[in-house]
């Protein structure tokens, strides 16, 4: 057949850019393919006559017309046949011609004439979704050969064409997300932000779990950039924390608990940033590496001292001190720390070990700027803590005494 580079439907675990540019399926193959999840809503009416043989033979002499330099010739003819195809609902045939008028316009290099009529054949009075579908997916499947400003126009191109077609969602979301892309690499992180975080994926149907995983956490990770910490939280709720837990999700349960920290950092909710820390701890990846579990697990042990007092805070500490004995025994600085807030017992300030505690990542301003916040707050909490001792061994006490029993100087304590 002379249609080599006729586009055929991509598969949901195909990359942001489907690789289109193949053979064509048989019409049933086709139509299971497009978009199966959204059923009747993608169905293109019965077709009433068969344009196949009509079709091919067309194909044949626009190759030769082609050739001949006449290619408006070839596509005048093309668009009458397609008339007759689409009116008659031949979604093949239609999807052919549709592609093949396409790949004549970008193997002559007329852009303007391509991005022409890319619109008006998606806009065909009754135009069949698959045609459009394929038709936008042939398109897309040059992307990434383009110049920047060609890339733009013609995403810019396509978007229009995809704009409110339900068959064509995930597309339309790929091709929000490659405009983003450049954005940012532009260092508009503001507007590739703005452009990312109206896209709602977790609606897709047709959308594969985890692109539309890797979708919603790059969505959070751009309204990260631009410190927009409320939508942070709404674009979160988008995810089930569950199907995170699924073997081939670790990387993404990862990043996800990661931006999660940098959330509850800023709303300085230490409990909540601990618990992040406890599930990249309890990840399988992270627990066969040394090195990570580590940074991990002193991490969900500091923040968790960090916490305000509560039961949740003291049972949480308490099973940490028990579950993970083992492991702690090899991070023993930090396992010290742990146990200062479990004994009964006046802590002295400055702790043992000050200067590798205050070393660790928790009590810096990189990754997570406020180290220094942080560790103001850890002098607060022992300080809490000495009095909470005191109180259970003290109906009375002089504000002096007391000062001196947890290790405050006069004028600090008053």
């Amino acid at each position: 057949s002379s249609l080599d580079r006729a586009i055929a439907s991509v598969g949901p675990r195909s990359a942001f850019i489907p690789h289109c540019c193949c053979r064509f399926r048989g019409a049933a193959t086709m139509a299971e393919n497009l978009n199966p999840v959204l059923g009747s809503l993608i169905k293109d009416p019965k077709a009433t006559e068969d344009y196949g043989k009509d079709t091919e033979e067309l194909l044949v002499r626009v190759d030769t017309m082609r050739q001949a330099g006449r290619i408006e010739e070839a596509v005048e003819e093309m668009l009458a046949l397609e008339k007759k195809t689409r009116q008659a609902s031949d979604g093949i045939s239609t999807s052919k011609l549709l592609c093949k008028i396409c790949q004549t316009y970008y193997d002559a290099g007329d852009w303007s004439k391509l991005k022409e009529h890319v619109v008006l054949l998606s806009k065909k009075r009754g135009q069949l979704k698959r045609a459009t579908t394929d038709m936008v997916h042939l398109v897309m499947s040059w992307l990434e050969k383009l110049d920047k400003e060609r890339k733009i126009e013609v995403i810019g191109t396509l978007n229009e064409v995809t704009e409110g077609k339900i068959f064509v969602e995930v597309e339309k979301a790929r091709l929000t997300n490659m405009l983003a892309k450049i954005k940012e690499e532009e260092g508009k992180t503001e507007e590739a932000a703005t452009l990312l975080q109206e896209v709602q994926v977790e609606t897709f149907g047709a959308m594969e779990r985890r692109e539309k995983t890797e979708y919603i956490l790059n969505q959070m990770r751009l309204v990260l950039a631009k410190k927009d910490f409320v939508r942070t939280q709404i674009i979160s709720r988008k995810l089930n924390p569950k199907l995170l837990e699924t073997e081939d999700f670790m990387d993404l349960k990862i990043q996800y608990y990661s931006y999660m920290v940098q959330y509850w950092l800023h709303e300085k909710k230490f409990l909540d940033v601990s618990k992040a820390y406890q599930s990249i701890f309890n990840t399988k990846c992270v627990q066969e590496d040394e090195a990570k579990w580590k940074e991990a697990l002193t991490a969900h042990a500091l923040y968790l001292t960090l916490a305000p007092y509560d039961n949740e805070q003291e049972d949480m500490l308490h099973k940490l001190d028990t579950l993970e004995a083992q492991k702690l025994d090899k991070v023993p600085v930090f396992q010290q720390v742990v146990k200062i807030f479990l004994r009964k017992e006046i802590a002295a300030w400055p702790l043992a070990n000050e200067a590798e505690i205050k070393a660790h990542p928790a009590f810096q301003d990189k990754p997570h700027e406020g180290g220094e916040a942080r560790w103001a707050m850890l002098k607060k909490r022992i300080v809490q803590h000495n009095i909470k001792v005191i109180s259970e061994y003290y109906e009375q006490i002089h504000t002096k005494r007391l000062c001196e029993l947890i290790g405050f100087g006069g004028k600090e304590g008053g």
